[in-house]
């Protein structure tokens, strides 16, 4: 007999992004309005692009575990190629154009990752960084020449 795992809990931090994801997806990439909501097909493929899996499926192992922010950025990144990359087509069904839409998010996905991830780094060798050793000390310009005292060159000047 198969047993089922667990459903996982979402934190409020993982609901909040979901919820920016969710909102971003449906009015900036689908131009959904208000009375309209992401099918459950949609919402499936976003929560497998989060576990590395073509669709999410508690049955299959999770290939990777991207947080919904990285997703969103990727999604905010990737958004003027998605949108000319649908201009140009027409799509059998809602399901082959969020297939389409997701195929370019995984594609692109990992660099944002990684770029988010040097981000990261960078800001925390700033924080960690020592200011209390620098220090300026001004250097004054001293004359090594005499001023001239000739009206002639005044003018010149």
């Amino acid at each position: 007999m198969r047993v089922k795992p667990e459903p996982v809990k979402m934190t409020e931090a993982e609901k909040k992004e979901w919820d920016e994801l969710y909102e971003y997806v449906k009015k900036q990439i689908l131009f959904y309005d208000d009375n309209q909501n992401l099918s459950s097909y949609i919402c499936t493929k976003l929560k497998g692009i989060r576990t590395g899996k073509f669709i999410e499926n508690r049955n299959i192992k999770d290939q990777a575990e991207y947080p919904y922010k990285i997703i969103l950025y990727t999604f905010q990144i990737c958004r003027p190629k998605i949108l000319a990359a649908l201009s140009g087509k027409t799509f059998e069904s809602e399901k082959h154009k969020i297939n389409y839409i997701c195929a370019i998010i995984k594609d692109n996905i990992n660099d944002v990752y990684e770029m988010v991830r040097r981000k990261e780094k960078h800001d925390q060798k700033v924080a960690n960084m020592d200011i209390g050793i620098l220090t300026h000390k001004a250097a004054h310009y001293r004359t090594k020449t005499k001023e001239l005292k000739n009206d002639k060159l005044k003018n010149l000047w």
